[in-house]
């Protein structure tokens, strides 16, 4: 199932902008177009719930904690980690709204979990 409905939801109640609906389909399209996986809510729900917050963090300012340094440490040290920056790398370059530091070391876990369940289903290009 896409996200069409939970974007609406998320519209409708204002966590998020017509602005953010349209960078989180780019993301969408992102990844289907460069590694061929399509995301679904069965497999990127909690990637795309946290990307529709972080937008909503940023249009009402509000911080959360960086990421904890052992799960940095360890995040840092997966075979996927490289990847993983690309991604977050070519993301942030998709859409138009800047997510400082600590949102992107969310993103980049949520990311790294994403290519790693890919690549275990033999999904990933």
């Amino acid at each position: 199932m896409d996200f069409s409905e939970r974007l609406q939801l998320y519209l409708e109640g204002g966590m998020i902008t017509e602005k953010d609906v349209e960078n989180v389909n780019k993301v969408i399209s992102l990844f289907e177009k460069e590694y061929g996986v399509t995301l679904q809510e069965e497999n990127a729900d909690t990637f795309i719930a946290h990307l529709c917050a972080a937008y909503a963090r940023l249009h009402s300012e509000e911080d959360i904690d960086e990421l904890p340094e052992e799960v940095l440490n360890e995040l840092t040290s997966l075979d996927t980690y490289p990847l993983s920056t690309e991604v977050l790398d070519k993301v942030m370059k998709a859409t138009d709204i800047p997510l400082n530091a600590t949102e992107q070391g969310y993103l980049l876990l949520h990311i790294n979990n994403l290519i790693s369940f890919f690549q275990t289903n033999d999904e990933w290009n």
